[in-house]
């Protein structure tokens, strides 16, 4: 005879632990954080800018739906350009995240929730390869 008390026990400490798994995630996901196109944001100012061989490479910020977000801008870009965002969430500026898009076809990036906390931080910069990083290019904008 199959013990049903014990199976039930043991649905519900399974439904325990996802819960409980589920609760513990900490705050949203990273990937909620970003929003697809910050174009439609309002007040929106530039933070840092950074003039550079005939590039004007921004870190620039808006309110979109009540949340405040930052998002990389390049103006005079050129083909072969790449506008890169970076995100670092930790503090040690160094990227935690970021979001690449080829000027001629947007000339902004996606952007990324702002927060009051110190250990977040942006930075933009013209790049020339999908794969080379603001930590190497001349065109790059403060931390801000």
């Amino acid at each position: 005879m199959v013990n049903l008390r014990r199976i039930g026990g043991l649905a519900v400490a399974a439904v325990t632990v996802a819960t409980t798994g589920i609760l513990s995630a900490g705050p949203a996901n990273a990937a909620s954080n970003w929003l697809s196109d910050p174009n439609s944001c309002t007040n929106v100012k530039t933070a840092v800018q950074k003039d550079w061989s005939g590039y004007t490479i921004q870190v620039r910020y808006g309110t979109c739906g009540g949340v405040q977000y930052g998002w990389g801008r390049v103006i005079n870009y050129r083909d072969g350009a790449y506008i890169r965002f970076e995100v670092d969430t930790t503090g040690d500026r160094v990227a935690d995240g970021s979001d690449l898009r080829y000027a001629p076809s947007r000339n902004y990036t996606s952007g990324y929730r702002t927060s009051t906390s110190s250990a977040r931080a942006f930075r933009a910069c013209v790049v020339f390869s999908e794969k080379e990083t603001c930590l190497y290019s001349n065109g790059a904008t403060a931390w801000w």
